[in-house]
């Protein structure tokens, strides 16, 4: 993704909808991440993200190791770029959080297949529950595909991006006519199934979708239907990237709004409701970055710092988690290019 700066907000879209969920209450989870992409500017090495994803639940670290994907035959077909997932995680005493025992490796990694426009198994990322207690010793995997970045997008998220900016012609202010960047970067998300954390009774959540950046709108947007064990529901919004409020310690943030929608919901769209400051179930949150190091000439910074918190209100926890995790695992689709 090629970040492009001083946006103001963009919308969330309005897709179907699905049955509300049943009242659950907030949950919080902390993110930060530690980006090193030399690769801006040197394709033969390799890029790091580490991240630590904290809750009420457990503390997981993930790292993310890159190769810098290229392009050959004067951009007419694509290499592979392979990533190597590593980290770990420990649970927390439900009943004593200061207690927290080792419970998850993570391992594998991941290919974006060049000759495949984009095709990613992530089933070759795995995972292994160490025995606690009375918890068994487990061995999983990840589940499913995405396909990211194909030069050949699905229809549903071409219908994305074309919505994105017909609100943006839609809105535009005076008579005179607009030019808007048409392109698209998408990630299609088909079974991607994220393991559980590792406590008694957790699921893991199943992730079905399309996660379109709209570079005129300078916005990732999208829908997802998620179904944790037995719950199922649909999520709908944006994370939008901006500069930072005047006065900030940071200088760019995402802010994160999939939402259900619906009554609560707002449609995916939180300020079109009549209060847009209303609590809306589904996953907010603000992810503030920092930057240092060299740029590109697009505004992308070799080190990025990133901090922040998702708040789920009414989702299942492991849904909120998980997308920490899906930050975590696609960082160099978020915070580089």
């Amino acid at each position: 993704m090629r970040i492009i700066y001083g946006a103001a907000l963009a919308q969330a879209l309005c897709l179907g909808a699905m049955p509300a969920l049943a009242q659950s209450g907030t949950e919080t989870v902390t993110l930060t991440m530690e980006v090193n992409q030399p690769s801006l500017f040197d394709t033969a090495r390799r890029d790091v993200f580490r991240t630590v994803i904290d809750d009420r639940s457990g503390t997981t670290t993930l790292n993310v190791e890159c190769s810098a994907g290229t392009s050959a035959l004067f951009g007419l077909s694509r290499t592979d770029e392979a990533c190597a997932v590593s980290g770990s995680g420990v649970i927390k005493n439900p009943n004593n959080p200061s207690q927290s025992v080792p419970r998850v490796d993570f391992a594998g990694g991941f290919t974006i297949s060049g000759s495949q426009d984009g095709f990613t198994d992530m089933r070759s990322l795995t995972v292994g529950y160490r025995r606690v207690g009375s918890a068994p010793q487990e061995a999983t995997t990840f589940g499913g595909n995405l396909v990211m970045m194909p030069e050949s997008p699905s229809a549903s998220a071409m219908e994305i991006g074309r919505n994105a900016l017909a609100y943006l012609q839609q809105n535009a202010a005076g008579s005179a006519p607009v030019e808007y960047d048409t392109r698209i970067d998408s990630i299609s998300f088909n079974n991607f199934a994220i393991p559980h954390v590792g406590q008694a009774n957790a699921t893991g959540c199943t992730w079905n979708g399309d996660w379109v950046y709209s570079y005129a709108a300078e916005s990732w947007n999208g829908a997802f239907d998620v179904t944790c064990g037995n719950t199922r529901f649909r999520l709908e919004g944006n994370m939008s990237l901006g500069e930072a409020p005047a006065g900030s310690d940071h200088d760019e943030e995402y802010v994160i709004n999939l939402v259900v929608p619906g009554e609560g919901g707002s449609g995916g769209d939180p300020f079109a409701a009549p209060n847009p400051f209303a609590t809306v179930d589904g996953i907010t949150g603000t992810l503030a970055m920092s930057n240092s190091g060299r740029a590109t000439q697009d505004g992308v910074y070799t080190n990025v710092a990133v901090t922040g918190q998702l708040v789920g209100t009414n989702v299942p926890l492991e849904a909120v988690r998980g997308w920490g995790q899906i930050v975590a695992i696609l960082g160099r689709s978020f915070m580089g290019e």
